[in-house]
């Protein structure tokens, strides 16, 4: 048999409301549990009311679409994180070590890869600044560090001059704009 105990605090409000009582929102559990009882109803029309709001109770809550919403949006975002972890699994090679009986895992980059694609995105004769070539989303899946080693290879190859130039941002602190060859 259920009882008034079974009831949440907020449950045992709305039953008081029913029945005419006004809860008071400081009274503990125990003191609603009492003023309930005193109130001289009838004790099989309790038992309704306790049954009745215990049934909702145990009714699963309702996801509003806010909630919905958001997880969408989260499974969104990871979508998206899982999409990058991928293109850089793609730019890089992952090797297994062994040093001192311990495995190191090793990540490195194709710097030749990197290389061939920012020259074939700069045609000879023409510039761009490293906040553009920053822009650009696949240089956005490749590291600061390797980028910057690829386009210092670069420019040691001849393949590109340097300018300082508008760029809010730059590489070794000089170089802004990269002109190719």
């Amino acid at each position: 048999m259920v009882s008034l105990n079974d009831l949440t605090v907020s449950l045992l409000d709305k039953l008081a409301k029913e029945i005419g009582i006004k809860p008071n929102k400081k009274d503990k559990k125990e003191d609603k549990i009492v003023n309930i009882k005193s109130a001289g109803i009838e004790e099989l029309r309790l038992n309704q009311l306790i049954q009745k709001y215990y049934e909702q109770k145990s009714l699963p809550k309702k996801t509003s679409k806010d909630q919905i919403s958001e997880l969408k949006g989260r499974v969104k975002l990871l979508e998206e994180q899982v999409k990058f972890l991928m293109s850089e699994i793609k730019v890089s090679k992952i090797s297994l070590l062994k040093e001192n009986d311990h495995d190191i895992l090793t990540v490195t980059t194709d710097l030749a890869e990197i290389k061939k694609f920012i020259k074939s995105i700069i045609s000879p004769g023409e510039s761009i600044t490293i906040d553009e070539l920053i822009d650009i989303n696949e240089i956005q899946k490749i590291p600061l560090i390797t980028l910057k080693h690829s386009i210092y290879d670069l420019i040691d190859e001849n393949v590109f001059d340097v300018a300082e130039g508008k760029s809010r941002q730059k590489i070794g602190g000089k170089i802004g704009v990269l002109i190719r060859k």
